[in-house]
């Protein structure tokens, strides 16, 4: 029986704590540095990890209270430690300047830790802009994300050139859909925050039409990128995010659908499938 419970915590502490995510956004970098050819360390995908994990944390401790709505099973397991949240989040905050300063450039480590930063400020106070400007959270999250790349060249004193825009706004865009499709999950708790997502402003069915739209939009841009020669012909395998985000968006329409499981799991493990799909192009193309 404590087997079974130590197993169960560590999944949940996986999918719930943060984690998933976290190694998405190493997965994303990886991928990044693949079609930039650009030979990454363990020492940056540490740091990628970390300010991903302590943004995710501190985000689900300041809306401790208001996931019981949506969020049950993830509030449920943030309780048996949240009161020694502050500390890991200060912890890991530490770690990362540590890293920065001995492995960075200065022009790293302070976009590092800007990143950091303007993570931090979304659940203090940019989220709330999005009760004035409609989809707001959904672009600044997507342009946190999408600022990954650029903070790889930064790292690596990587020029910006035309690759890396093509690969950041294919991470944006992916983004957007992530963040929207996330946007059908919080519905409740988002009217009574008075926010003004795409969902709520909308509807879900003209949201979804709009995120298919935007799949049709990434597959013209990798095509167009490839025929120029400005990312890898192997960057085509990404396309394969484009049934893999169609499943989860149709799956939601099925009230059969363990929505619990089909957002917590499913669609936030696209991102950690980035690196296979890579990896697999470039063997076989």
């Amino acid at each position: 029986m404590n087997v079974e419970r130590i197993l169960n915590f560590v999944w949940n502490e996986f999918i719930f704590g943060g984690h998933l995510l976290s190694l998405g956004a190493v997965s994303i970098v990886f991928t990044s540095a693949i079609l930039l050819d650009i030979s990454v360390t363990i020492d940056f995908l540490l740091i990628i990890y970390l300010i991903a994990y302590t943004i995710y944390l501190y985000n689900r401790f300041k809306e401790y209270k208001k996931d019981f709505l949506t969020n049950y099973d993830r509030t449920q397991h943030i309780a048996k430690y949240i009161k020694y949240t502050p500390v890991i989040i200060f912890c890991c905050m530490l770690i990362v300047i540590c890293m920065l300063l001995y492995f960075g450039n200065q022009i790293s480590l302070i976009f590092g830790l800007l990143l950091l930063i303007f993570g931090l400020l979304y659940s203090v106070y940019f989220k709330e802009m999005t009760g004035r400007i409609i989809g707001f959270k959904n672009f600044y999250v997507a342009l946190m994300w999408s600022s990954l790349v650029i903070f790889l060249a930064f790292y690596y004193s990587f020029p910006l050139n035309l690759p890396l825009v093509f690969v950041g706004t294919f991470i944006f865009l992916r983004f957007i859909i992530h963040e929207c499709f996330f946007d059908t999950k919080d519905v409740i708790s988002d009217k009574k925050e008075n926010l003004l997502t795409v969902v709520i402003v909308f509807g879900k069915e003209k949201l979804l039409n709009t995120l298919n739209f935007i799949n049709i939009v990434i597959i013209v841009l990798l095509v167009f990128g490839v025929y120029l020669c400005f990312i890898p012909v192997y960057s085509l395998a990404l396309l394969l995010t484009i049934p893999y985000s169609i499943y989860y968006l149709e799956k939601i329409k099925d009230k059969k659908t363990n929505k619990n499981f089909l957002y917590s799991v499913v669609a936030n493990s696209e991102f950690i499938l980035w690196s296979f799909f890579v990896l697999l192009g470039k063997v076989l193309l």
